[in-house]
């Protein structure tokens, strides 16, 4: 009988979550190495293609172990029932697309894309949870984004402008999401690192890379991540319980602060947000946006893409097809629209848009109930779902294997349906 903590189980449960970082590190900002190179290489990374030939080479072994252990975190069947409804919508709508919508465009592809996200669900969203302790989970994803973060800011003053893009921080990383996400995973993640941790130096390095993420954050001049970090700092500072005299001080003079600020300070900071939301104000380098209005102007174009297809939508490619070929270079940004919604019915028509509406109360319902969790890494996960949220429904919604925000969701949502503790299941009779 195999058990979950299998070294070869934790080797490639390590492997796949690693691989989420390492997928969206531009090499070629520290090394020397060219643009592109067949399926090796693309923008000085790995190359999508390798991205998701190593996500199946190492998430295949770990599904056919997973299929062979006993005791595993028993996942709540609200959520693999939605997890079911997912993977049989995409299933049907794919293949209805492929004979009434994208009859010209390659049918490998659109099956690639689809086997993909179903793989991608399964793995990072099911088998992975069931199997790996949430602590565990916390701990390392804290160590790869907070190292990455700090690698960023120490290389800096070495790279110079080679480490922005369009006067934001992009650090080590191909674009600025994948920036983003780091920092706000790596500061949410290191707060929760900071309350179970037991060895000092590793309260300490928490701190270090809270500090650093929330700078890198400021860099990026990306208005809701730095949102985001705010909320989770008050959520946690809320709802951790102190048990020392010094904890208790601690907590009590930074709510203090919190409150003070907010009435001294508090209308000055409204119109500050007000003005970062309309344009009238900027955050970091980057330049003043209106972001109401630019999102407004996704939700619009959005949703006459959407229109066209209504009840089949466009499908898991779409956004990277020009014409009848489909090529990660192909990305057009303006067949992606930012909002969690519309993007769902560009994609797969009402029935996927249904569904993103279901996913976004189940993970309401997730996030509210992990805030009451007596277990300190389930809690902040539920504190950093909680302050996505909002993120959640401005953006696109999260299917793809070769994303690095989509991989980190799915196993959010994994442990936070996932029990603290293992639950045998029943062995199957031979016959």
């Amino acid at each position: 009988m195999i058990k979950a903590h299998d070294i070869r189980i934790v080797f490639l449960i390590k492997a796949l979550v690693g691989l989420v970082f390492i997928a969206k590190i531009c090499f070629g900002s520290f090394l020397p190495i060219p643009y592109s190179f067949s399926f090796l290489i693309f923008q000085q990374g790995l190359h999508p293609v390798l991205n998701v030939f190593l996500a199946f080479l190492f998430g295949g072994p770990l599904f056919l172990l997973w299929m062979k252990v006993r005791e595993r975190h028993h996942l709540s069947g609200f959520y693999k029932l939605f997890v079911f409804l997912l993977m049989m919508t995409l299933t049907v709508q794919t293949l209805l697309q492929m004979h009434f919508v994208n009859s010209e465009e390659s049918v490998f592809m659109q099956l690639a894309a689809l086997v993909s996200s179903l793989f991608m669900i399964g793995i990072y969203g099911l088998v992975i949870p069931s199997l790996w302790n949430v602590e565990d989970f916390v701990r390392y994803v804290q160590r790869w984004s907070g190292a990455l973060v700090v690698l960023s800011l120490l290389l800096w003053p070495i790279a110079g402008g080679a480490f922005f893009k369009g006067g934001r921080f992009i650090g080590v990383f191909k674009h600025i999401p994948y920036m983003v996400t780091c920092g706000t995973v790596a500061f949410i993640f290191s707060l929760g690192v900071l309350l179970f941790a037991t060895k000092k130096q590793e309260k300490v390095g928490a701190l270090f890379v809270m500090l650093a993420s929330f700078f890198a954050i400021i860099l990026t001049g990306t208005r809701s991540s730095a949102a985001a970090l705010l909320i989770a700092l008050v959520l946690t500072m809320i709802l951790h319980k102190t048990r020392s005299n010094q904890a208790r001080l601690f907590k009590v003079a930074m709510i203090g602060v919190f409150v003070s600020f907010t009435l001294f300070f508090g209308s000055e900071t409204l119109e500050l947000a007000r003005g970062l939301a309309t344009g009238t104000a900027s955050l970091g380098n980057r330049q003043a946006q209106d972001g109401v209005a630019s999102r407004w102007e996704e939700v619009e174009r959005g949703s006459q893409i959407f229109q066209e297809q209504p009840w089949l939508g466009h499908g898991l490619v779409s956004k990277f097809a020009s014409g009848s070929e489909v090529d990660v270079s192909n990305y057009n940004a303006m067949k992606d629209p930012h909002n969690i919604f519309v993007s769902a019915g560009v994609i797969g028509g009402w029935p996927l848009l249904v569904l993103a509406a279901v996913a976004l109360l189940l993970m309401t319902i997730g996030a509210l109930k992990a805030l009451r969790s007596a277990d300190i890494s389930k809690r902040q996960l539920g504190i950093y779902l909680a302050a996505h949220i909002p993120i959640l429904v401005i953006y696109h919604v999260h299917l793809s294997l070769g994303g690095m925000a989509d991989r980190i969701y799915w196993l959010v949502f994994g442990f936070l349906a996932a029990s603290i503790n293992f639950s045998t299941r029943k062995p199957v009779k031979n016959t």
